[in-house]
């Protein structure tokens, strides 16, 4: 009887490496599938080397879910198969989501009293980790505010690819009849700046999407006009009149492909894309850099007009993906691809906030259930590593 065939030779852990960076990194779960193949795998993708590697790979963060908002109240929408501890957040609307980290504000909680009378919050849907900010104390109730959170390291010194557990900053800026205000809070003092202000004849800060490009942040007023321009090296504030084809319009600022500022719009169901450009004689001026049809990317149903028609609600920076409000539900456009998908059945929601990060396995920390698409076809472990239904934290 003849001896019966020889197994193949395992893959080297180089190979089980280079396979393993190619995972795509919007859907965490293949990568977990990939390391319960045998213990081998596993100690290769959940080792310390194999994570940073596979950030520098794919250098650009995914979208992993977005923040929306339906009243004081705020919930992940997953678009991968991350789910986040906690993902419901009552009466902690969401105010902006940067370099891994949320922001969210404690609501009032009653009629008259003082919207910031209550803490900000900033939260890492990764870790689950939650700080809540000191209040901020204002000399009077502004007429309308919005702040951002972001990496506090300056521009050009992090790439922002794992930094959501290091120090970070909040910017809150807010404005009257007569002036815009600023405050920052850092993490490492613990406490908010002194306040810097400027004298401006400007609408009311819009409470949406903010833009950073650079060493500045971008916030958009009501009525379109024009966008809050706030320097994070010099604190210094001015305002950037927008093009009065956008006027009257839903708008939200971006970074374009190139670095600059830009911004979305949507007309008569066309979708306009603004940049800001430099002019010879050294002024900026707004250039039409692109248009597109939504009549032939969105289903019928998403362009009727019942309620406002569509709308711009947000942007993930970086992956050139836009959010359209709709009275189908909220949608996504691929800007390289134009692939449209439909991620939210429902309209009614105020503000999308896009969450990119990393997502990869550790063996040392576990918490709840990671998503797994189709868990029967999960490969089985021994008994000692029944894992398939933990959360694992991203570890650095």
């Amino acid at each position: 009887m003849a001896p019966p065939p020889r197994p193949p030779p395992a893959l080297m852990d180089e190979l089980v490496e280079e396979i393993a960076l190619r995972i795509p990194p919007d859907d965490p779960a293949r990568l977990l599938r990939a390391a319960l193949v045998c213990k081998r795998w596993w100690r290769v993708i959940s080792d310390p080397g194999f994570r940073r590697r596979f950030r520098e790979f794919h250098r650009t963060p995914p979208m992993l879910g977005f923040l929306r908002n339906l009243g004081p109240h705020s919930t992940f929408v997953a678009t991968s198969s991350f789910r986040p501890t906690h993902a419901a957040r009552w009466n902690c609307p969401a105010v902006d989501a940067r370099h891994g980290r949320v922001l969210l504000h404690v609501a009032a909680q009653g009629l008259g009293e003082n919207p910031l009378g209550s803490p900000f919050v900033v939260w890492d849907p990764i870790t689950g980790d939650r700080r809540e900010l000191p209040l901020l104390r204002l000399s009077i109730y502004p007429n309308s505010w919005n702040a951002a959170v972001l990496c506090a390291s300056p521009a050009g010194a992090c790439d922002h690819l794992d930094c959501h557990r290091g120090p970070f900053q909040v910017v809150f800026v807010s404005s009257d009849t007569r002036r815009i205000v600023a405050y920052v809070f850092s993490s490492e003092a613990a406490a908010w700046s002194k306040r810097a202000s400027v004298q401006l004849l400007a609408n009311r800060i819009s409470l949406g999407p903010s833009a950073l490009i650079g060493n500045v942040l971008y916030f958009m007023f009501f009525f379109g006009k024009s966008v809050l321009k706030y320097d994070l090296g010099t604190r210094e504030m001015s305002v950037v009149q927008l093009p009065p084809e956008c006027w009257f319009a839903r708008i939200v600022p971006m970074t374009t492909e190139d670095g600059r500022l830009g911004v979305a719009t949507v007309v008569n169901s066309k979708l306009y894309l603004w940049s800001r450009d430099s002019c010879p004689d050294g002024d900026a001026g707004w250039v039409q850099s692109r248009v597109i049809e939504l009549e032939k990317l969105l289903p019928n149903e998403a362009l009727s007009t019942s309620s406002g028609g569509v709308d711009v609600d947000g942007i993930a920076d970086g992956i050139a993906v836009i959010f359209l409000r709709t009275d189908d539900g909220v949608f996504t456009i691929d800007l390289k691809s134009c692939q449209v998908k439909k991620v939210y059945k429902d309209s009614w929601i105020f503000g999308n906030f896009p969450f990119l990060s990393f997502y990869t396995p550790c063996t040392r920390h576990w918490q709840q259930p990671l998503h797994l698409r189709d868990k029967e076809q999960a490969p089985q472990m021994p008994d000692k590593h029944k894992i398939l239904n933990c959360r694992l934290l991203h570890q650095g």
